[in-house]
Order: structure tokens, then C-alpha cells, then sequence
């Protein structure tokens, strides 16, 4: 029980740090990963979040990503944004940025995706983990 809230924490202070990273200049993705596959997950997570489809979303994360969240919580946080931004028409802008755990050495790899819609721009903040399960999927 310890190790899963000490990870989870982990995965919290992640995040944040990914939104610091984000306002103040990336780090680049860690030599555990490859940009091309980070794009590819990144790319089917949004897919399937156009598609209203969380629990695949779901099933791409760690295992402390799926026990934090539901399918339920999903479609409340993010089909507000689908309605207020209409038809998926692309992604606009790809930012790639990573971290590397000081006192784990744990390494996590994700981007930064502008998606346009028909009625105006969804951000995506996706990150990895070193077994490319997903730790985070933010929307703003």
C-alpha cells in the first residue's frame, strides 16, 4: 500500500512538474524514448478521446492511472470540452518533453499536442511511463 501512494504521489509531482515544464521550456524526452512512439500513443490516446472512448484511454495506463480514475469521471471532464469545441480537424502543434526522477531514476516521456476542432483548440499534456503505460492525460 505504501509503494502504490508513494508512486501515485510520484506521478502527482510528475505532473506538476510537466505543467512547470510546459510554461517554462521543456526538457527533452529521455534516451528511453523515442520520439516517434511517444507521437504514435500520444496520437491514438487523443483519437480515442474524440471518440468519447475512456476506457480505452483507460486501458492504455499504469495500473495506479487506472485506479484513480473511471469512465465516469472521464466523460464528465472531457465531453464538456468535445461539445464546446465540435468536429476533430488536426493536430496544429507537437511539443515532446520528458523527466528523469532524481531520487528513483524513473524516467517519463510525453508531449504537448494542440489539437484544432472545428469551433476552436483542445491541449493535450500526455505522458508515459518507461513501459509506455500512461501516466497522464490532461485537457485544457
Amino acid at each position: 500500500m505504501k509503494t502504490r501512494k508513494k508512486r501515485i504521489i510520484m506521478i502527482v509531482v510528475f505532473c506538476m512538474t510537466l505543467l512547470i515544464l510546459t510554461a517554462c521550456g521543456a526538457q527533452p524526452l529521455p534516451e528511453q524514448f523515442e520520439e516517434d512512439a511517444v507521437k504514435e500513443l500520444a496520437e491514438q490516446a487523443i483519437g480515442f478521446f474524440n471518440e468519447q472512448d475512456y476506457q480505452s484511454i483507460l486501458d492504455m495506463g499504469s495500473a495506479e492511472f487506472q485506479e484513480i480514475l473511471t469512465v465516469e469521471e472521464f466523460a464528465n471532464q472531457c465531453d464538456p470540452y468535445l461539445e464546446k469545441c465540435g468536429t476533430f480537424k488536426d493536430i496544429s502543434k507537437t511539443i515532446f518533453l520528458g523527466n528523469v526522477d532524481k531520487e528513483t531514476q524513473a524516467a517519463y516521456g510525453g508531449a504537448v499536442m494542440v489539437g484544432s476542432y472545428e469551433k476552436g483548440t483542445i491541449q493535450f499534456t500526455i505522458a508515459f511511463d518507461e513501459n509506455m503505460e500512461l501516466i497522464q492525460f490532461l485537457i485544457r
